[in-house]
């Protein structure tokens, strides 16, 4: 394949052609008088930087031409010229209009002189290399700012940011429409080929695009994984402090809350079709029936929070979480609803939930995000893997619901299709995404796309037991703090904790909550005894970043570190944790 036949593929109605108000569909693109009226053409650049980006970023990313970015040691002063260059060709670029003349230029060379080229080929033709690469941190640089909300603090917004935040903001109806947001900031290239987001840390370990650009991520294809971009922050600009309070709720499990969904099987070619294994919320029942979640406020969490507000000097934990299956869909909604005036700014929960169409329990992370007067914008996305039970872990959490001896593992009967992964911009300049449980240990198919965007803080939720550093959370959490760089939350809930400290020998500790950070610290958090809460402080500090090829972001990146962590408890005036029965 050849440069030119790559840019064919990204681009079908070529480049003169501004999807920012339709998609390129099929039937848009071949209605009589419409969107490919005429034969394609491809000599005008990209008049959208994420068009651009994703076009060069690809090439870039199949050819691995940017092993070449580092910058010539023997040419230093040359290389300062360059980046000086694109700074200004960049800050240039205001408007859809037109690109400027210099990235004009760079797109006819990238066109005519070197569309020939193979892909295969690229590293071997320096002029080929340092027109993509030119090209492709030109259109990193104009495309600052944009998926995030930087009139908090105060900055004025570029015309291509304030397209994107038109787009973001919930109810508006933006003059120009981004066609795939809020999957992807491309207009003209489709997210079914390659998805580009905002980008929040530039990751400084090892040599991979990722570290070619502070400002866009290049994602793989929406079929891998369907990521989204939403934009929650609040007006709070002063605020460098995240407080969390973390609930690890159910704080009991009975055994029956583990049943036989289906049994071990075997085949007539001498294999075996594996066991299943339900989860049934006891938890969210009493001696006079289901659990609402006005009741769970009442009883549980809005004594929680005044209790974190006094801790904080009268500051309201700005995030509520509770971890994977914690809750159902009804008791989630009543709950958010519940707190709604406390002036928390988010809530993230797991849920488990069951769907009438596919008629398969789905293990969800649903975040409730409270933003101005539309009340809790609702995200939701579905557990990646199941979740496997070997005898091991069965006899460590002191499970039995197989009557049949001769098995020794069972599967999470949940359905694990159409798989997504939102991120939200909580301030200014600080990226949340949540995982659950399994998907953290796992490869495929979110760590690419956290690897590219570099969320700041990444919250696991979990039904396991103690958070500890050398467990297997602690392992697979510090790959991601080591790169791209995050803050790794994981959170359980004191019930399955519990269980598996009865099944364990040693020490036991309550650790209910482990942060890994990027320096390589990892702070576990302990629940004390009698204690239904934790109010968490994770601090924000600016962090100055360089990309491949000696690009400053000026250090408007954001690192994360965790500061401190106090239990709480509900006194027995207000209410005690709901028991299963």
């Amino acid at each position: 394949m050849r440069i030119i036949d790559l840019i064919h593929h990204l681009l079908p109605a070529g480049t003169d052609a501004a999807y920012l108000v339709e998609a390129p569909t099929k039937e848009a693109l071949n209605r009589p008088g419409g969107i490919r009226a005429t034969y394609p053409s491809y000599t005008l650049c990209p008049i959208w930087p994420p068009d651009l980006f994703a076009v060069t970023g690809l090439i870039i990313d199949l050819s691995g031409c940017y092993t070449e970015a580092s910058p010539d040691r023997a040419a230093l002063r040359q290389h300062e010229v360059y980046i000086e260059d694109v700074r200004v060709i960049a800050t240039s670029w205001e408007s859809m209009l037109s690109p400027p003349k210099e990235v004009e230029a760079l797109w006819r060379e990238l066109v005519s002189f070197h569309g020939q080229v193979a892909i295969s080929d690229i590293c071997r033709n320096k002029s080929a290399v340092a027109t993509l690469l030119k090209l492709f941190a030109i259109a990193d640089e104009a495309s600052m700012g944009m998926g995030w909300d930087a009139s908090a603090s105060g900055e004025a917004l570029t015309e291509f940011a304030s397209i994107v935040m038109l787009n973001s903001l919930h109810g508006a109806e933006p003059p120009f429409k981004l066609p795939y947001w809020p999957t992807s900031l491309a207009g003209m290239v489709s997210p079914d080929v390659v998805i580009v987001l905002p980008k929040a840390i530039t990751t400084t370990k090892g040599c991979t695009i990722r570290s070619l650009s502070h400002h866009l991520a290049l994602l793989p294809c929406r079929s891998t994984i369907e990521p989204s971009w939403s934009l929650v922050s609040r007006d709070r600009s002063d605020a460098t402090d995240i407080r969390l309070l973390l609930i690890p709720f159910p704080f009991e499990v009975s055994d029956n809350c583990f049943r036989l969904s289906v049994p071990k099987t075997k085949l007539a070619n001498g294999t075996s079709f594996a066991a299943f294994f339900e989860l049934e919320q006891k938890w969210l029942t009493d001696v006079d029936g289901r659990i609402s979640g006005k009741q769970l406020a009442k009883d549980l969490v809005l004594p929680l929070v005044e209790q974190a507000k006094a801790k904080a000097g009268g500051v309201v934990p700005h995030g509520i979480v509770l971890p994977e299956c914690a809750l159902s869909a009804d008791v989630a909604k009543e709950l958010v609803e519940a707190i709604a005036s406390t002036g928390v700014e988010f809530v993230t929960t797991g849920v488990l939930d069951f769907d009438s169409n596919s008629r398969r329990w789905l293990n969800q992370a649903k975040t409730f995000a409270y933003v101005g007067s539309l009340g809790a914008v609702e995200l939701t996305q579905n557990k990646h893997h199941r979740w496997r039970i070997d005898k091991v872990q069965a006899t460590q959490y002191g499970l039995d619901f197989d009557p049949d001896p001769s098995n020794d593992q069972w599967w999470e009967d949940i359905g694990v299709t159409h798989r997504t992964l939102p991120f939200y911009a909580i301030r200014a300049d600080m990226t949340m995404v949540t995982l659950i449980c399994e998907d953290l240990a796992r490869m495929d198919p979110a760590m690419n796309a956290i690897r590219a965007v570099g969320p700041n803080l990444v919250i696991a939720l979990l039904m396991d037991g103690p958070q500890s550093a050398k467990r297997w959370p602690g392992r697979y959490a510090g790959v991601l703090a080591d790169e791209p760089g995050c803050a790794v939350l994981t959170l359980t809930c004191a019930a399955m904790m519990d269980r598996s400290n009865r099944g364990w020998t040693g020490d036991v500790h309550r650790t209910v909550a482990l942060g890994s950070q990027a320096d390589g610290r990892k702070e576990e958090i302990e629940l004390s005894e009698n204690a239904t809460g934790m109010l968490l402080v994770v601090t924000s500090q600016s962090k100055h970043q360089t990309t491949l090829d000696n690009r400053s972001d000026w250090a408007l990146s954001r690192e994360l570190k965790f500061k401190s962590a106090i239990s709480l408890s509900v006194t027995p005036a207000l209410a005690q944790p709901p028991r299963a029965r």
